[in-house]
């Protein structure tokens, strides 16, 4: 599931919860973005949402596997480590897409409008989930 720009990039990539969409709909009216701002936010977004829901679902499967191995008193603890990386990897690398995203919708709001969203997504970002991104629209 992907939202408009709830918490960009899981404010970016997965439909919020209802309550973050009710947030963000308000918010984004606050943001009175213009016809050409609203397109360029929304092809920013269409630009990263396929890496990092690509991204996203690799480290799921990888944070599957480790749960599997962990449970398993047999497991070589050689892989474990290996995948305990590639899951870190991973997530690095969707900050990194998220980062990217959140920078490029920067650069098409005026200041006022930047200082708002940057507010938004940081407040955003601590009520939702720590350790996933969240989609969302607009970047810093």
């Amino acid at each position: 599931m992907t939202m408009f720009a709830t918490l960009f990039i899981a404010c970016l990539f997965l439909a919020p919860p209802l309550y973050a969409q009710d947030s963000y709909s308000e918010f984004e009216r606050g943001l009175e973005l213009s016809g050409s701002q609203r397109e360029q936010v929304e092809s920013i977004r269409n630009k990263y949402i396929g890496e990092w829901q690509l991204l996203r679902q690799e480290s799921m499967r990888k944070r599957l596997e480790l749960r599997e191995l962990n449970r398993d008193p047999q497991a070589n603890a050689e892989k474990i480590g290996r995948l305990r990386d590639e899951v870190r990897g991973l997530d690095t690398a969707k900050q990194n897409v998220y980062r990217q995203y959140r920078s490029e919708v920067s650069r098409s709001l005026s200041d006022k409008q930047r200082q708002r969203y940057n507010t938004f997504c940081d407040q955003e970002r601590r009520k939702g989930p720590p350790r996933s991104m969240r989609p969302g629209r607009h970047g810093r």
